[in-house]
Parts: structure tokens; C-alpha cells; sequence
């Protein structure tokens, strides 16, 4: 009895840690843009993922974007910035980090594609967000997307150095 209890609850972790079928398409879109710009594709990480899904149901439950209780949407009151989730949610030992993260909507009969690669260029069309895209040191990542009322999105992303 106890082995099948063990077992079903990997089961279910293994389930609440994986990506939706969107976080699979877009962080497949997002690496296909490194590739596109010679660089290496980033791995997918589950902890990474925990990490930015805590953050888009943060600033989901503080009134992101428009009445969000902090100055800047990368920010928290307890796990201040992308490197403290990180860190809460179990990466370690990383050189760096960066974080982007977007507030978008589904248009009328937008595809789950169309969707996608729009976000994908809204993060492309601000300097900030490509050059953390494309940051050619960075090994794993991960995309939480927070599906919300009337085809309103939050996405986080995450990238991470873990090597030397």
C-alpha cells in the first residue's frame, strides 16, 4: 500500500510540474528565435517553471497591470526579484538570471499559434526583453503562461546560468 501511495504521489507531481501544452509551444518558439540568432537552445527546467508560475499568479493576485501594489512588475514584497524565486523554488548555485514577463490577449479567432508568436515578438520589440532573450550564457528556462478572464494572458519567462 505504501509503494502505490509513493507512487501516486510522483504521479501527481510529475502532473502539476509540467508545462501546458502552450508553455510547450511558446518555449519551443523561443528557442527556435536563439537558434535563428546562432545561439543554443535553452533546456527546459521545472523548477524554473515553478518559479515563473508563482510569479504570473503573484502578480495575478496583486492587481497586475494596471493596479499592481509595486512600482515595477518584476518586483514582490517577499520574494523581491527573479533570483529569489528562484532560489525559493530550488535553483541553486546559478550565475545569473533574467526575467520577462508580459500582459497580452487573445484577438477574435486568434489561433493558439498566432497567440504565441505575438507574444513572442512583443518581448523581440522591447530592447530589454530581446537582449535577455538572447543572452548567449544562459543554459536552462522556462515559460509560464496564466490563462485569465475574457482571453487575458500573463507570461513569465525565465532564463538561467547554471554553469561556469
Amino acid at each position: 500500500m505504501k509503494k502505490i501511495l509513493i507512487l501516486f504521489l510522483t504521479f501527481i507531481s510529475l502532473v502539476s510540474y509540467s508545462q501546458t501544452k502552450l508553455e510547450t509551444k511558446i518555449f519551443k518558439y523561443f528557442n527556435e528565435y536563439r537558434v535563428e540568432n546562432g545561439l543554443k537552445p535553452l533546456k527546459f527546467d521545472k523548477k524554473v517553471l515553478l518559479s515563473a508560475e508563482h510569479h504570473n499568479n503573484y502578480l495575478n493576485d496583486n492587481g497586475y497591470p494596471y493596479n499592481y501594489i509595486l512600482d515595477n512588475g518584476h518586483d514582490e514584497k517577499e520574494l523581491t526579484d527573479a533570483s529569489d524565486r528562484l532560489k525559493h523554488y530550488g535553483t541553486t548555485g546559478f550565475l545569473g538570471s533574467g526575467e520577462c514577463i508580459l500582459y497580452t490577449f487573445r484577438e477574435w479567432k486568434q489561433n493558439d499559434d498566432n497567440l504565441l508568436k505575438k507574444s513572442i515578438a512583443s518581448w523581440i520589440s522591447s530592447p530589454t526583453h530581446k537582449r535577455i532573450m538572447l543572452l548567449e550564457y544562459m543554459d536552462i528556462g522556462a515559460i509560464s503562461i496564466l490563462e485569465l478572464e475574457d482571453g487575458y494572458f500573463i507570461m513569465t519567462l525565465n532564463v538561467v546560468n547554471i554553469k561556469d
